[in-house]
Formats: C-alpha cells, sequence, structure tokens
C-alpha cells in the first residue's frame, strides 16, 4: 500500500533536492502525485520512489534528459536495452578519451628525448600516382582516408589485384605553419600506365631525408616529429621543403591502419652525388 509524502520527505528518500523535484516536474519526467491547489505544495507517492531512484542514477551516470524519458516512456525491453546500451558505448568511448588525454599529459611532462635511431637516406626519384589539394588542418584525416581509397582503388584496378604497395603522403610547411595548405598522398606506379581522371602521374625527384620510423598511425606523432625535427637541426642540416611520409602496414580491409609512419624529414645533401 503506497502513501502521499511531503517533497520534504520525498527528497530525502530519493537523495533529489527541491530544485532537482521542481525541474523533473516541469520538464514532465517526475510529476508530483498531488499538488495543493490552495498552498500549491507538491506531494508524491511512496510508489515513485524506484522511478526517481532511476533519474537520479542515470543522471549521476551523465545520460541525457531526452534518453531518460525515453527509458522511462517505453514498457519495450529491446528499446530499453537499445537506449541503455548506447549509453554505456558513449561512456566507454568518452574514458577511452580520457585515458588518451591523461596518457598525453603525463608524456609531456617528461622532455622530448632525442629518439634512438635516425637514418639518413637517400631516396631515389620515383614514379607515382597521386592527389594534391589544398587541405584545413581539421578536415586533413577525412580527406586523407578518402584519397586513400581512391589511390587504391585506381591501382588495383590497373593492376586486376588489390594493391600491396607502400603508400605516402608530401606535406607542405604551410599546411603546420598556418593549419592550412597543400597535401600529396601518392602510391608507386609505373610512369608508362596512364592514370585514371583525377589523377596525376609525376616523379617525385630525388631527396636525402632524416627518417625515424613512428610505430602505428599519427596517434602521439606529435612527439615524433619533435624528436626528429631536434635531431635534424641540431646534427644535420634541415631543408625548409615539404616533410615526406611513408604509411607501412596498411592493408585492403583496412587501408587506414597502418604498423608504422616512416615520417621523412628533408635535409641538405651530406654526401657527394655519385659519380
Amino acid at each position: 500500500m503506497s502513501a502521499q509524502v511531503s517533497i520534504g520527505d520525498f527528497a530525502v528518500m530519493t537523495s533529489l533536492s527541491r530544485k532537482a523535484l521542481r525541474h523533473y516536474h516541469d520538464i514532465g519526467i517526475l510529476e508530483p502525485a498531488h499538488i495543493d491547489s490552495h498552498t500549491g505544495y507538491r506531494y508524491y507517492d511512496t510508489s515513485q520512489v524506484d522511478h526517481a531512484h532511476i533519474i537520479r542514477r542515470f543522471r549521476s551516470l551523465g545520460m541525457s534528459i531526452p534518453d531518460i524519458k525515453a527509458l522511462l516512456s517505453t514498457d519495450d525491453a529491446a528499446t530499453r536495452t537499445e537506449i541503455i546500451t548506447t549509453h554505456l558505448e558513449q561512456m566507454e568511448l568518452q574514458l577511452q578519451q580520457t585515458r588518451d588525454t591523461v596518457g598525453a599529459l603525463r608524456e609531456l611532462l617528461s622532455p622530448v628525448h632525442p629518439p634512438a635511431f635516425v637514418a639518413v637516406r637517400r631516396e631515389p626519384a620515383l614514379a607515382v600516382w597521386s592527389i594534391s589539394a589544398i587541405v584545413e588542418d581539421s578536415g586533413i584525416d577525412t580527406w586523407f582516408a578518402a584519397t586513400l581509397n581512391t589511390l587504391r582503388d585506381a591501382v588495383a584496378t590497373a593492376t586486376g589485384a588489390p594493391s600491396a604497395l607502400v603508400p605516402g603522403g608530401l606535406y607542405d610547411r604551410e599546411l603546420f605553419l598556418e593549419s592550412r595548405g597543400e597535401a600529396t598522398l601518392f602510391v608507386p606506379a609505373a610512369h608508362s600506365t596512364e592514370p585514371p581522371q583525377g589523377i596525376r602521374a609525376e616523379v617525385l625527384p630525388q631527396a636525402e631525408f632524416a627518417v625515424l620510423t613512428h610505430s602505428g598511425g599519427h596517434d602521439g606523432i606529435d612527439r615524433s616529429y619533435a624528436a626528429l625535427g631536434t635531431y635534424a637541426n641540431e646534427h644535420l642540416i634541415s631543408h625548409q621543403g615539404p616533410i615526406r611520409e611513408h604509411y607501412i602496414g596498411g592493408t585492403p580491409s583496412a587501408p587506414t591502419t597502418f604498423t608504422a609512419t616512416e615520417i621523412c624529414w628533408p635535409i641538405f645533401s651530406t654526401t657527394p652525388p655519385p659519380a
């Protein structure tokens, strides 16, 4: 048998403040069982306690008011499960983002250390198919994925097989300096083969680089850039040409997931040209 209680008693029973109870009444997710027409006092039924606890628990877990409304307004178990599961997935994503942020902050507490190994490498002239664009730093990931897929599909069509080639990128200094600049993605391709429309056949000129291999894709690559740039400027002669990257370990089923990224920092030649 239920009973009606004052808003004060209901607040104690549910750990919801008067302000919260009034707000939930106003938005229609927890209405009083009775409102005195003369005094305006709100009274709640003891049968509403579980309802109030559900609201408080889910609000403490960050669930939005619309989702709580949807959860409480349905008797369908599958719908409730879907709402809760979706919220759990969002919380897990936020937790991972928080862990990544904490890891990045801890890493910043230590200075940039010289890389364990930097190779000085002369890259020979290379025939490639390429796509270039002026991109904003904020949109480069989307452009990168779409462009890389276009290049891989083009090579696969031309060769009749999925491409196992190592793609690369060239990034103008303006992209780093102004957050907007020219970016180019390329894949090695026979220069004698005519590329499809929208893709350029060109030959990258011979160049010399300081090369550092970063584990994985672009996560945490800023620290590798810092270490390589420090080394190149302290031990070599830095060149102001575009930065070059090579993407290793991508597969046709996961073309933008890499096991390693070679960062190639352009330098002035430290060895005489071949005779």
